[in-house]
């Protein structure tokens, strides 16, 4: 009687506990999603570097529509990530630490060209 009872009692615990949201794979997910914004924006880096040395800008108005198909990608696939994690979505919390373990995986180019000047 009394195993049945602990199991009974254990089984709320367990599903809790395979019911939480895996944080490093969200950020693995959330590194994905990023991966084609963070090329684009260090080609944009590359590209600016360029166009400030010789003066052509047409360069910079190219890559610009581009980048704008690459935003809405991503905002796609972040999109499909609210609908797999939801208590991530959910969570204001959950999701900067999402971010911050992202951070570690993925770093922005854009925020290491920043704080390298």
């Amino acid at each position: 009687m009394s195993k049945s009872l602990i199991a009974i009692m254990l089984v709320p615990f367990c599903s809790l506990a395979w019911a939480a949201p895996d944080l490093n794979e969200a950020a693995e997910d959330v590194c994905d999603c990023l991966e084609a914004p963070y090329a684009q924006a260090q080609q944009a880096m590359e590209l600016i570097s360029a166009a400030q040395a010789s003066g052509d800008m047409s360069a910079l108005v190219a890559a610009q529509g581009e980048m704008m198909g690459v935003i809405n990608a991503s905002s796609q696939c972040f999109d499909a990530l609210a609908e797999k994690y939801p208590e991530i979505d959910q969570s204001e919390e959950l999701q900067q630490q999402v971010m911050n373990i992202a951070d570690e995986q993925c770093p922005n180019p854009a925020a290491a060209m920043s704080a390298g000047q």
